[in-house]
This record gives C-alpha cells, structure tokens and sequence, in this order.
C-alpha cells in the first residue's frame, strides 16, 4: 500500500464534477458495482455446476450495467440452489432428472442485510448430478422478469443505502483517515457510486485532503528508505535502488524537495565517481494538467487497490445459507 501513488486517481475528480450528473437513469447502472459470490463452502451445489452458476449470474449482472469490482465490495450477489424433486429416467444409459429452486440474493455482507431476492424453479438432466445441476443452470433466463425485478430493486436499494448514510461513512472515512488508515479511508469514499449524486459530490471533496495527508505520510518512509540505499551503496547501484522509491513520490507531497535534493547529490557523486553523464530521471510531468490527472488516479487506485484486498468470505454471508 505504501509505494502505491502515481497509478490511477482522475477516474474520480474528472467526473465528479461532471457528475452533478444528467444522465438519463437508464445509464445509472454503469455505476453501481455488483460482484457474484458463491463460496466453495456452499455443499449442495457441484463444484463444476458452481462455476457455471457464477457465471451465469455474472451474465445477468452485465447485461444489466452492474458488473465490475468496485473500490469497496460491501454488496454482492450470492445465490442457492435446492433440490424440489428427483427423477431416474430410463434409458441408454439412465438419467437424472431434477427440478430446483433457485435462490437469488443481494445483500450487504458487512451488516448482514438482505437487500433484494428472488427465486424460481428450474430442471435439469443428466448422465449424473453434477451434469443435471449445469444443465439446470444453463437453462436459466437471464431476461426472466423475476431476475431483472430483482437486479433493479437492488439497485435502488443499494443507492438508498450511500443517500441515507451519507455523513456517516464520510465520518468514517475521516476516521480512519486520522488513524492512518489512508487506503481504506478512500476506499470508504470511493465505493460511493456516482448515482448517488450529493453524497458522491461530498466524498470528492474530503477524499482529496486525505489524500494530501497520505501521499505526505508516504513521501517520508519513501526518503528514509531511498536515504538507506544510498548510504548502504552509494553508486549507481544504490542510486537506481534509491530511485525506484523516489520516483513514487508525488510531486504535491510536504518532502518533495527534499526528494530532489537527494537526487541531485546521487548524479552529482556519480558523475565524479564513476565518470558517469548519468541521467537519474527523466521529465515526467510536462504540464500541470498532466500532474493533476496523474494524483486524480492514484487516490482511486489506492482505494480500489485496498478493496480489492478485503472480499468477502464464506463466514460473512454463512447467515444466508442457514
């Protein structure tokens, strides 16, 4: 987390101040992420028919705008499957008829809560269980009414959520913020979903100063590492080992000069030491657009990198499955 700044940050900022947003509701969902989970824990579903259901689901969730791993996964998709009747039909060789219900729930993992669900009834044959239960899950209609009620009462449920909690996860992200929890605290920011209009417009202001405070944080442990390669190897070795932290440090942050300065005593020793016209560095930033656009990234390369860390497990939604 420590060395990450220059990635991706003007996913964010570039749109959120075009995101005091016009666009139709029917483009709202590009904005809303929805990941699929169906732990390996969930016993009664074979481990082939599961990857086939995960995909499925997936299919549902993408032709509804929804897919995608969002900066914080507090909602996923998780389903189930039940066996209603079973069947041995005769035949060279025998099949195995099945007729499921199946389960589909959003929920919000972190705080337990069923968001949005749906079930219905599907068959399935095959030379064994496991190729009854694919075939079962192949057959779903993803343009079933039942699924998009479902997908459209999630969503709006999940954009109720970010509006009527507003101050309170900006509170937690400052939080965090204040315990140097800089990644997690623009995670917290981050999973504000554009459609939620104020409250995403809010997050863009506080997520900018922490930010600040991070790369701040960051640039001192990157100059005392840097400052240690150079003094355990003071040569071009050590100057390329202490210039692959340097280079992380952005360019608004409270040491930079300091960063600078001790580039500039690396060249200088080993152009006398080593006879060496070395070039350290090249320009990276030819323009004050670009620098800005470079530091909108990486605070949302930060968040999303941390939440991606953070996916649910099995014991987070074991509540659904009882």
């Amino acid at each position: 987390m420590k060395t990450i700044i220059y990635s991706c940050f003007l996913c964010f900022i570039s749109v959120a101040m075009g995101a005091q947003n016009t666009r139709p509701s029917a483009n709202d969902y590009d904005r809303i992420s929805l990941s699929v989970f169906i732990p390996d824990q969930v016993e009664n579903i074979p481990a082939s028919a599961r990857s086939t259901l995960i995909n499925r689901l997936t299919q549902a969730v993408t032709k509804k705008g929804l897919a995608g791993a969002g900066a914080s996964p507090r909602f996923l998709l998780t389903a189930n499957m039940d066996v209603l009747s079973k069947d041995v039909v005769a035949g060279a060789p025998n099949k195995q008829a099945y007729q499921f219900d199946v389960s589909l729930f959003i929920v919000d993992f972190v705080d337990k809560i069923t968001v949005s669900s749906t079930s219905f009834e599907v068959k399935g044959a095959g030379n064994n269980e496991a190729k009854a239960y694919t075939n079962a899950i192949r057959s779903i209609d993803l343009k079933n009414p039942k699924v998009d009620q479902f997908l459209d009462e999630g969503k709006i449920k999940i954009i109720e959520y970010y509006n009527s909690r507003c101050g309170f996860i900006v509170a937690r992200a400052k939080a965090q913020a204040s315990q140097r929890l800089y990644a997690e605290a623009m995670s917290t920011l981050a999973g504000i979903p554009e459609v939620c209009k104020d409250c995403y417009v809010q997050a863009m202001k506080e997520i900018g100063p922490i930010y600040k405070e991070f790369a701040d944080y960051n640039c001192k442990i990157l100059i005392s590492a840097a400052s240690s390669c150079w003094a355990a190897r003071p040569n071009t070795e050590g100057a390329q080992l202490a210039g692959s932290l340097l280079t992380q440090i952005d360019p608004g942050s409270v040491c930079y000069g300091e960063a600078q300065q001790l580039i500039s005593r690396m060249e200088q020793k080993v152009l006398k030491d080593e006879n060496r016209d070395w070039k350290f560095i090249e320009k990276v930033f030819e323009n004050e657009v670009m620098l800005e656009s470079l530091r909108i990234r990486a605070w949302r390369d930060v968040g999303v990198a941390w939440g991606k860390g953070q996916q649910p497990t099995y014991n987070d939604i074991i509540w659904i499955f009882r």
